[in-house]
């Protein structure tokens, strides 16, 4: 299992993986990247090229204020000026002619020179000449102070200074004022424009010029696909990930990339972001060691790796209380299988012979074999009935027939009762031993030669629970006597060695004992006995 796609060409493969969720509405990632390009450029140049505007047009304002002011106080000081205004009819003739040639020198729009009630003595246009001055403010040059203004005059909006002229003696004899037009602001917006423009579409083109790169580049990183189909195959890959009732860790040089719900249950591990270091309590596992046992926090599990490429591990972790609960269930069916196989096999027979015997009109012979049948049933029925416990039950009747069927004596000893109430997995428990030992044993005496008796016993006494099995089987190998509860150990052959190791865990699990042993009765006769201790406190008869 791969988690990283790093080529082009295995775009088809993922496609044919997970259905991808189809956008037949969306542009594609390198349309929307240029249109937002484009898009970015139209709506931020606009106000920048205001912006820029306003700012262009205040410092023209505030250059022309300086200059107004500066050649204000010249023209103020001229002795032409002070001359004509002190009343010099011949400077007064001469004064307009001169100041409209300073007026060019300087580059103003207008020098105006006005007496103490503010009416003109100069002005460009000769019709206003004897006019009173319009706009702003007349009082400020009276009282000696100079004022600068932005005011709407005859020619128009502008920036002119207004300054006292003085004589000799610090009177005032009227005022000068030189005015520059401003530009309007829509006119200086397009200058900025026009002056911006050649940079502005080489910026805009530059820009999309990357976009459209970058955006294929990302196509190919992404396999052709858009970003809403990664998303929904993403998300369909963690729905199957979070869904796996195994543990599974993606681990790259020491590290964990991915780790779904179940391995964090297992490791305890916080909701922390990866990567993290690999468990230093868990062994790494290799593609060619197979399956590994570990313990983790007290718990065993199954570790196996396979090779994602790329240098990445896939790394799968199970429970192994759990793979050891599904095999116990695995064989505990087996066993009722074999047990029904048992019981429609004898059923057969029994109904062959009865139709034999009603054939040759043996009407007598059926009915006494019939008769025995139910006797031997309700015998068997009865003996299970102090269990009182269903399936324990059924599985010692199916016992009883399987015994038939292979010609052994299948006793259960009178003594067994078990109390209608059991702590949990203790009837578990039973179940798994008594169908694993009994089955043994019946195998073990139909090997053997001399008598074919099984005996079991399930009861309850004041230390707890005891399930006894004896069979007159030829009993344990010696060389097997330690290791025989070992999965894969079996006196059988390969292939076998399971329903031991089973109940051994299941019973070490809840703290039973399993032992066995040889023991010879009054009258000579040896077995083999397997022997289930349960301390129960709770356990009565």
């Amino acid at each position: 299992m791969a988690f990283r796609l790093s080529s082009a060409p295995r775009a088809p493969a993922l496609a044919r993986e997970v259905a991808l969720p189809h956008t037949p509405r969306l542009l594609r990632v390198q349309s929307r990247l240029f249109l937002t390009t484009l898009g970015a450029f139209v709506l931020l140049g606009l106000p920048v090229a205001g912006l820029v505007s306003q700012g262009v047009y205040g410092g023209i304002h505030r250059s022309f204020a300086e200059r107004s002011l500066r050649e204000s106080r010249l023209v103020a000081s001229l002795p032409p000026v002070v001359a004509a205004l002190e009343g010099d009819t011949g400077q007064r003739m001469n004064l307009s002619p001169l100041l409209n040639r300073y007026r060019e020198q300087l580059g103003a729009d207008y020098v105006v020179i006005t007496d103490r009630s503010a009416r003109r003595l100069t002005h460009p246009n000769p019709a206003r000449i004897g006019e009173r001055m319009q706009g702003g403010d007349f009082t400020a040059f009276l009282r000696g102070r100079s004022v600068t203004e932005t005011v709407e005059g005859t020619l128009g909006r502008s920036v002119r200074s207004k300054v006292p002229v003085l004589d000799g003696r610090g009177r005032v004899l009227g005022l000068a004022s030189v005015g520059f037009l401003l530009p309007r602001l829509r006119d200086v917006f397009r200058d900025v424009l026009r002056a911006a423009l050649p940079w502005y579409l080489g910026s805009l083109l530059l820009a999309l010029t990357l976009a459209l790169l970058v955006a294929r580049r990302a196509r190919d990183e992404m396999l052709g696909l858009e970003p809403e189909q990664i998303a929904g195959g993403l998300r369909q890959y963690r729905a199957v990930l979070n869904t796996l009732e195994e543990g599974v860790l993606v681990a790259r040089a020491g590290q964990v990339f991915v780790m779904n719900p179940q391995a964090r249950a297992l490791l305890g591990t916080p909701a922390e972001a990866l990567p993290l270091p690999w468990p230093a309590d868990l062994p790494l596992p290799r593609p060619e060691q197979g399956t590994l046992t570990a313990e983790l926090r007290g718990r065993p599990v199954l570790l196996a790796a396979q090779d994602a490429g790329e240098g990445a591990l896939v790394v799968t972790l199970r429970d192994l209380a759990r793979v050891r609960a599904l095999a116990d269930e695995l064989t505990q069916s087996q066993r009722y299988a074999e047990l029904l196989r048992a019981q429609t096999h004898e059923f057969t027979n029994r109904l062959h012979t009865l139709a034999g015997l009603l054939h040759l009109g043996e009407t007598a012979e059926a009915l006494r074999l019939i008769h025995a049948q139910a006797e031997r049933h309700t015998e068997h029925a009865g003996a299970v009935r102090n269990l009182r416990h269903v399936r324990l039950s059924a599985l010692l009747l199916g016992k009883f027939d399987r015994a038939a069927e292979l010609g052994v004596t299948l006793t259960l000893d009178p003594l067994s009762a078990l109390a209608s109430e059991l702590p949990p997995g203790a009837l578990d428990l039973l179940e798994l031993a008594a169908g694993n030992l009994i089955e043994n044993a019946l195998e073990a005496v139909i090997s053997a030669p001399g008598e074919r008796q099984v005996r079991v016993l399930i009861a309850a006494d004041p230390e707890g629970l005891v399930l006894e099995v004896r069979d007159t089987g030829a009993g344990v190998p010696p060389d097997l006597a330690v290791t025989l509860t070992t999965r894969g150990v079996s006196s059988k052959g390969p292939g076998r060695g399971v329903g031991l190791a089973l109940v051994a865990d299941r019973a070490q699990a809840l703290g039973a004992h399993l032992t066995h042993d040889r023991v010879t009765d009054p009258a000579g006769l040896s077995w083999t006995r397997f022997t289930l201790d349960l301390p129960l406190e709770a356990a009565h008869p």
